[in-house]
């Protein structure tokens, strides 16, 4: 590749966004922000899919915008693309499946930077002001056989191609995280 090439701006968020992370098969794309939100996104049509809020109830895009001591700071995806994890600034890391709207697990973390899984997914470690890293085991679990066939599917097509298929409407949203 001689140069690179812009293909897109993703808008939405109402602060600045300092951490993403594409999910393994490359079909999502997770943004932390200083708004207090997490944003998932469809990197190929540039649809918010889902929104994880750090604040209740979230705040207006004027207060999102400032000092809200609920900063984003980081973002990561598990291997297993359900699982993220993201670091606030209200010293907490929080685990996330992707398909529901809430953390399944929260952990205390003081100043919290980064974050980071593994690669097998089996241990999340979090870097944080004072040098640390700190690290959790997470749990082992197994995906379904229809998530590991989107995600074999959505490895090698984009969302619009795989709008494309001759398959039912059900299984095209399910191809593309839509439920």
């Amino acid at each position: 590749m001689d140069k690179y090439t812009m293909i897109r701006k993703l808008e939405g968020h109402h602060h600045d966004v300092v951490a993403c992370d594409f999910s393994p098969d490359g079909a999502l794309l997770a943004t932390a922000s200083y708004d207090t939100r997490v944003y998932i996104w469809d990197p190929h049509t540039g649809d918010i899919l889902m929104e994880f809020g750090h604040l209740f109830p979230p705040p207006t895009p004027i207060f999102a915008g400032g000092a809200n001591d609920r900063w984003v700071r980081s973002v990561s995806f598990s291997h297993d693309g359900l699982h993220i994890a993201s670091l606030a600034d209200d010293k907490m890391v929080r685990f996330w499946r992707i398909d529901e709207d809430y953390p399944v697990q929260v952990a205390p973390l003081s100043n919290g930077l980064c974050c980071a899984f593994s690669t097998d997914g089996s241990v999340l470690a979090a870097g944080t002001h004072d040098g640390s890293v700190y690290f959790w085991a997470t749990p082992r679990q197994i995906p379904s056989l229809q998530h590991l066939c989107r995600m074999s599917i959505r490895r090698v097509m984009p969302t619009q191609e795989v709008q494309k298929l001759p398959i039912p409407s059900k299984v095209l949203e399910f191809l593309s995280y839509r439920i």
